[in-house]
């Protein structure tokens, strides 16, 4: 049976990490909106910020939704389901700025791993969809670990070396880290958004394009 009471204070936060913002949320503002005291909600969560990043964690579902759509198409190559997973991945984090800040580059970043598999912990029917390679991925905080596992299936495959994927998985994560920090704090309209992930997007698939033989197909419909 599903832990009813926890996930409905989870889902509270994360109505007041849309409405509100992060700064807006306290444990007795979540403890009132739930009709209990803070004393119950601290029986569930070690403090607020434990709170805060499993609330986060629904801000990664449509990426862990494509990623696990994307991981059982026969039809595309790892190189072409890597890609469409940095799209994803990209726009969701431009779209979810604040949260993807908070569980990838914020000083509680290390907790992202356990909370991960906290939250699937009380969503088994979806975990059951993870299989060894997916899970060592969704659960992990490290985006460099996370690309440098996917780039191996590629060059496994003779596409491209062990060394290049290595190489490959740090630049593409430099480009994103360094694109997304810059625009750090800032509040950005819907064009600017766009504008922010697409050129992210693009100079990860030109540095793609660089490493990878004329010929090996990149482009893919999701």
């Amino acid at each position: 049976m599903k832990p009813l009471r926890k996930i409905r204070y989870i889902e509270i936060t994360s109505e007041i990490l849309q409405q509100e913002g992060i700064e807006s949320v306290t444990i007795r503002k979540v403890a009132e909106r739930a009709g209990c005291t803070s004393a119950v909600l601290y029986k569930h969560f070690e403090n607020k910020e434990h709170l805060i990043m499993l609330a986060s964690v629904r801000f990664l579902e449509p990426y862990i939704i494509e990623f696990i759509k994307l991981s059982s198409r026969e039809d595309l190559s790892s190189i072409q389901i890597d890609l469409l997973l940095w799209k994803c991945f990209i726009d969701e984090a431009f779209r979810n700025k604040p949260y993807y800040e908070l569980m990838f580059f914020s000083d509680h970043r290390d907790m992202l791993e356990d909370c991960v598999y906290e939250y699937y912990q009380m969503f088994p029917e979806v975990q059951r969809r993870f299989d060894g390679f997916s899970a060592s991925i969704i659960f992990s905080n490290n985006l460099q670990e996370r690309e440098l596992l996917r780039l191996r299936r590629a060059a496994h495959a003779g596409v491209l070396s062990l060394e290049d994927a290595a190489l490959l998985s740090r630049l593409t994560v430099a480009v994103f880290n360094g694109i997304f920090t810059q625009y750090s704090g800032i509040t950005m309209t819907d064009s600017q958004i766009r504008s922010a992930a697409d050129e992210c997007y693009q100079l990860i698939y030109t540095l793609f394009q660089r490493f990878l033989p004329a010929g090996v197909p990149l482009d893919a419909t999701p």
